[in-house]
């Protein structure tokens, strides 16, 4: 409901205020000019073309009714150049001033029955103005026109209205049940046509000028008072229909599951703020689900037919709880400035027609294909449930577009619509339940997938222990969204899921009652031995169908049965997508380290662990860009993985040292060689051996492939590199004092460099 006051400005002033204009002195002389004054009519329009100087006009209004409201439309125009004002002052029989009627219209509170004076001047005494002034009594007010039982009715078009300038407005009057609610309509006008309900009190009830529902409080008969919001000319229309107990709306009927045909209704609206009208009969009780199609600008509620709100779009636009048997009021709205034509339907959420009710929960079942061909359809999947079980339901169109889903009970009651940290829903009960399913729109004919699954106590979920690293994962590669992952003793795990192409998914972990306990089971720690669940992607809504295939790697997070590395170099192969490598470094604690691999390759992602677990650095920036400092306790672990999109193949790589005193030969200008294995030449500087900028060149003489280089001082902080990989290249580095290690990390090929440095700048 409008919360602005429509009504007429009130204007009277406070007891004992001085007028703007003294009233004249009253002297004989010529009389005043036709419409400048006299006994006034209620609703005749008083014109005066002209009013100047000091002159006042005097108009008499004689009220037959004590504490009536005067509303008085004033308006006026200057006759000269500049900006003159007027206005109209009341005064009661004792001479008491009351009101000031000036620009827009207003209402005067007057006391006892009898004459009122009204005096016309200007704000200055000065001037030339023309001016229209009207009035019209509140509880006598004249040329009422009576509004019958029809134009109640959705399918009247109201009442026209034409108001000159100057008009003190329209009155209209009915008679309707105290109670009763009433759909408002804009007054459509051609200026600013607005107005007020008054009770049988004449009290304000509800304000005219917006769509919106009026409830008449307080008992009748009831008056319309309309008038023009600064007096000029204007067409409108006057437009109210009674929800309570509607009539001249289309039926509609509560429809089935699929596509409703017939059942399905329509409706216009013209733009924005007009409003259209379904009266629903129900013969139960129950939820049912209000479509419209389409939908974006368009507002709907619904009202029983005592014409209370049952429900509307932002609060049910799921399920609407019918709390009976009956006849309700189905009201749209437009919110947009353009007309629609749209259509409706209301599906029966509270029974079961139309519901497949051969819906499994099992994990291992492909996914249901389901089909709208209509804009306003809702498909259905029925099944039985238990008290505590949670389900999830996953959804994903075929072509663009957005499915919506939830879950009700037999009676058509929405569940679970609240948001929750949780995964699916916990059924309330034991008994029937239906998955409910609808396409945002629907242009032609368009499928879509649904999975309802149970997350308590899971069936069809293949079954994955816990693996070894440097062996293939777990799981072997396979289809169904779930893994039934069986613990043996309790710790942290990491449970990571690969396609074909080694892409990873993320899934959620779950206990056996459905209870998420892990958002990425890349890192998730277990209380007890048992069997969880894991779902790839288990909180997104999309479907993953049984054509999607995946392995299941299931590692410790801290690293066992890891090979010792007793020298720099590091080989293996990858033979499956999900496989993980480990091995222990040689370094001790406080070393630096980094990671090379041949120029020629695709690094392999790395990561180094402590001996508790704990994760230090990864090849994405220390091992690779700086270097990375072994913290914590020995022995320290590196994990390799396979990249992303890669085939699987075989990898090599050096954990080298890069702090500490220096202890590769000199460089000396002597040519270095390279080979599959020997792929990294390590060169030191004496601290008295380079300035503060060197430039570093090498060239390949002989073989193939190229290499890139960098410079760690003896805290083992990379200064320069990694460059790119050249062939040929010269690389200017700013260095700090001290020793200096230089490595040169060629292609795994066989190749001869010739490596130097030199202060830079000279030739």
């Amino acid at each position: 409901m409008p919360t602005s006051d429509l009504s007429p400005k009130r204007v009277n002033v406070k007891p004992g205020a001085r007028p703007p204009v003294a009233a004249a002195v009253d002297k004989q002389g010529a009389a005043a000019p036709a419409g400048c004054g006299g006994v006034m009519k209620l609703l005749e329009v008083y014109s005066c073309s002209s009013l100047s100087g000091s002159r006042q006009d005097t108009f008499t209004v004689v009220t037959t009714v004590d504490d009536d409201v005067l509303h008085g439309t004033f308006t006026q125009v200057s006759n000269g150049e500049n900006l003159d004002y007027a206005g109209a002052q009341v005064y009661d029989a004792d001479g008491n001033y009351l009101c000031y009627f000036g620009t827009y219209p207003g209402t005067c509170q007057l006391g006892a029955a009898g004459t009122y004076t009204v005096l016309v001047a200007l704000s200055w005494g000065v001037g030339d103005v023309a001016y229209t002034f009207a009035v019209q009594s509140r509880k006598t007010p004249a040329a009422c026109r009576t509004l019958g039982n029809g134009f109640f009715s959705f399918a009247s078009g109201g009442r026209a209205g034409d108001l000159v300038k100057g008009s003190a407005g329209d009155c209209y009057k009915f008679d309707q049940p105290a109670g009763t609610v009433l759909q408002m309509w804009p007054t459509n006008s051609t200026g600013d046509v607005r107005g007020e309900i008054l009770d049988g009190s004449f009290q304000p009830v509800c304000p005219i000028r917006d769509a919106y529902q009026c409830t008449l409080t307080s008992p009748g008969p009831y008056h319309v008072m309309t008038y023009e919001g600064y007096g000029s000319a204007a067409t409108y229309t006057l437009r109210m229909a009674r929800i309570t107990q509607s009539v001249g709306c289309p039926v509609l009927r509560p429809v089935p599951f699929g596509d409703p045909g017939s059942g399905a209704g329509t409706g216009s609206l013209a733009g924005q703020g007009t409003v259209a009208c379904h009266k629903l009969r129900t013969p139960a009780t129950g939820g049912v689900l209000v479509r419209i199609d389409e939908d974006q600008s368009i507002w709907w509620t619904v009202f029983d037919d005592a014409g209370r709100q049952v429900c509307d779009k932002h609060s049910n636009s799921w399920s609407c709880n019918l709390p009976a048997a009956g006849a309700y009021t189905v009201i749209t709205s437009n919110q947009d400035w353009n007309s629609i034509t749209y259509a409706i339907a209301v599906t029966a959420l509270y029974r079961s027609a139309g519901c497949s009710t051969r819906t499994s929960l099992g994990w291992d079942q492909a996914a249901s294909l389901l089909t709208a061909t209509s804009g306003v359809q809702a498909n259905c999947q029925q099944f039985r449930g238990t008290a505590g079980q949670r389900v999830v339901v996953y959804s994903s169109p075929i072509t663009y577009n957005m499915v919506f889903t939830m879950l009700v009970d037999s009676t058509g009651q929405a569940l679970c619509i609240v948001h929750s940290e949780e995964t699916g829903c916990a059924l309330p009960a034991n008994g029937t339940y239906r998955a409910v399913s609808l396409l945002d729109r629907v242009p032609t004919e368009s499928s879509y997938k649904v999975q309802v699954r149970s997350l308590t106590s899971p069936s069809g979920c293949p079954v994955v222990g816990v693996g070894a690293f440097n062996a293939p994962p777990a799981g072997a590669a396979g289809p169904i969204r779930c893994r039934t992952l069986r613990v043996t003793e309790a710790g942290i795990l990491q449970i990571r899921l690969y396609d074909a192409e080694n892409y990873r998914k993320y899934a959620a972990v779950y206990d056996r009652t459905g209870h998420r306990i892990c958002n990425d089971s890349s890192y998730c720690e277990f209380t007890a031995a048992g069997d969880y669940t894991v779902v790839i992607d288990g909180q997104s809504p999309p479907v993953i169908d049984n054509d999607f295939v995946y392995v299941t790697s299931v590692l410790p997070a801290r690293p066992a049965g890891c090979p010792v590395l007793s020298q720099e170099l590091y080989k293996g192969a990858f033979t499956d997508p999900g496989q993980y490598f480990c091995v222990q470094l040689a370094q001790p604690a406080g070393a630096r380290v980094a990671e090379l691999v041949p120029a020629d390759q695709l690094y392999p992602f790395t990561y180094v662990v402590d001996s508790a677990g704990n994760y230090l650095c990864d090849s994405t920036y220390q091992l690779r860009q700086t270097s990375c400092e072994l913290t914590g306790t020995a022995p320290f672990f590196a994990i390799l993985s396979e990249q992303e999109e890669q085939a699987p193949a075989p990898f090599a790589a050096r954990f080298v040292r890069v702090d500490g005193p220096p202890s590769c030969p000199a460089l000396d200008g002597t040519a270095v060689t390279t080979t599959a294995d020997e792929f990294v030449v390590c060169r030191s500087i004496p601290a008295d051996g380079h300035g503060a900028t060197e430039a570093f060149s090498w060239r390949r003489v002989s073989g193939t492939g190229g290499a890139h280089l960098s410079v760690f001082d003896a805290s083992g902080i990379r200064y320069c590199g990694p460059t790119g990989t050249y062939t040929e290249r010269t690389a200017t580095c700013r260095l700090p004092a001290g020793p200096l290690t230089v490595l040169l990390n060629a292609a795994g090929a066989d190749a001869t460099y010739e490596l130097s440095h030199q202060a830079a700048g000279t030739s």
